[in-house]
């Protein structure tokens, strides 16, 4: 029997597998820490996107609630009567003009709506206003000629911004209104598109204004009454030269009782042809129905409506009317009872007025007055002849007084007040976003 080769047994050192092990884990360990690291750096990434895409929407939302700013604030300061100045605060100078004045141009009698521009060159190019937020608060400017310039925003907050122009529209009596609003205001053009390169946002919204007129249908007669007029021996003028319309010196709801009065009508129309008493039509008609006819709208609604300025006639009504008309009011609305004693004059046939009053309104003397008059009740006394007169219309509830008082129908006047005066309002299903 032969023997083979002897067998070597090698044996491993536990030292040995110990190694292999650790080097094991070791990377395993490496590479949970390498997946730890990327989940981390995966997460922080999508933080970053995150906040980048929350600011960017905090932007975008405020250059859109800038732009939606401009637009009130433009609705607003179109219907303040207020004369203003380059920095769009009210003015003491006499020749200063409303934002109104400054921003549009009112035919007459068309009533014809259209930006005013100024001349780039040769181009002309719409007037704008514009605003914005710094560090002490609003800064506006509405120039009468050129860019509105403001200063460029400073340090890395947003600080809202708007700027506003007009536009003509299809319609004449409409006009278009765009308000662009970003969250920083560059150092050229206000709102740029492109501000600069950190992400800032802007927005445009654009709508279309329609004028309420102050004055909805134009009195037909001189004199319109729901109820009697009553001047007993009063020598009272009346006088309406306008046969368009039907030459009405006295239109009344009732009777008409006057022995001494002074018809104006035209050249050979009769004199009784001017007077027209106990209209059925108007005596049916409520008060607020009676107002509505000439107004377009109730008595409350229109003394609501932005232009009108109510003014408190507890002490001196006159000097208070006086100084609301000096500071822009056309629309002019007295609460309740009230006297006016004259001497005193108000607006002008270039530049007539609309005064209503809810009560009784008592007329004391020489007023002269161009424009609309209307009271619950009229009563004028203690005249001289041709002192007191309006030049317009009268529409009342009654009349009555010993004042020898002239009241004309001017067409020029009531044509005036249709197309010149009155609220701007945001014309329904007009507003366009362009975010």
């Amino acid at each position: 029997m032969s023997h083979g080769a002897p067998i070597r047994t090698i044996a491993r050192s536990p030292c040995s597998r110990v190694g292999q092990r650790g080097v094991a884990a070791l990377f395993v360990t490496v590479m949970l820490c390498f997946a730890m690291v990327l989940a981390v750096a995966v997460a922080h990434r999508n933080v970053v996107v995150e906040e980048q895409r929350s600011a960017n929407e905090l932007r975008a939302a405020s250059a859109f609630e800038d732009a939606e700013a401009g637009l009130d604030w433009a609705l607003a300061r179109i219907n303040d009567p207020a004369r203003i100045g380059a920095d769009c605060r009210p003015s003491a100078d006499a020749a200063a003009l409303s934002f109104r004045e400054r921003m549009v141009r009112i035919a007459v009698p068309s009533g014809d709506i259209a930006p005013r521009t100024w001349m780039n060159g040769a181009t002309p190019m719409p007037l704008q206003a514009a605003c914005v937020r710094g560090a002490d608060g609003w800064a506006c400017r509405c120039p009468a000629g050129g860019r509105p310039a403001l200063p460029a925003s400073v340090g890395s907050a947003m600080a809202p911004a708007f700027v506003v122009e007009l536009a003509a529209s299809t319609r004449r009596d409409v006009v278009r209104v765009r308000a662009t609003g970003c969250t920083r205001n560059g150092a050229g053009a206000i709102c740029a598109a492109s501000v600069d390169a950190a992400n800032e946002a802007t927005a445009r919204l654009e709508a279309a204004w329609a004028m309420l007129p102050a004055l909805r249908a134009a009195p037909a007669a001189a004199l319109t009454v729901h109820g009697d007029v009553d001047v007993g021996a009063a020598s009272l003028g009346v006088h309406n030269v306008d046969a368009a319309v039907g030459a009405l010196a006295i239109r009344a709801g009732g009777r008409i009782g006057g022995s001494a009065l002074r018809i104006g009508a035209p050249a050979g129309a009769s004199l009784g042809a001017s007077l027209a008493s106990n209209d059925a039509t108007l005596r049916a008609l409520s008060a607020d129905r009676f107002f509505a006819r000439t107004f377009g709208m109730g008595s409350a609604a229109w003394a609501a409506q932005p232009a009108a300025r109510r003014v408190g006639c507890a002490l001196d009504c006159a000097g208070r009317l006086g100084a609301a008309i000096a500071a822009g009011a056309r629309l002019l609305v007295i609460e309740g009872d009230a006297t006016l004693s004259g001497p005193a004059i108000f607006g002008s046939a270039d530049d007539p007025v609309v005064l209503v009053a809810t009560g009784a309104l008592h007329l004391a003397g020489d007023v002269e007055l161009h424009g609309v008059v209307h009271a619950a009740s009229l009563e004028w006394n203690d005249t001289t002849p041709g002192g007191a007169f309006v030049r317009g219309a009268v529409v009342a509830g009654a009349y009555r007084g010993n004042g020898a008082v002239d009241l004309h129908r001017d067409a020029a006047v009531l044509a005036r007040l249709a197309a010149g005066n009155g609220s701007f309002v945001r014309v329904n299903g007009s507003w366009k976003d362009f975010q």
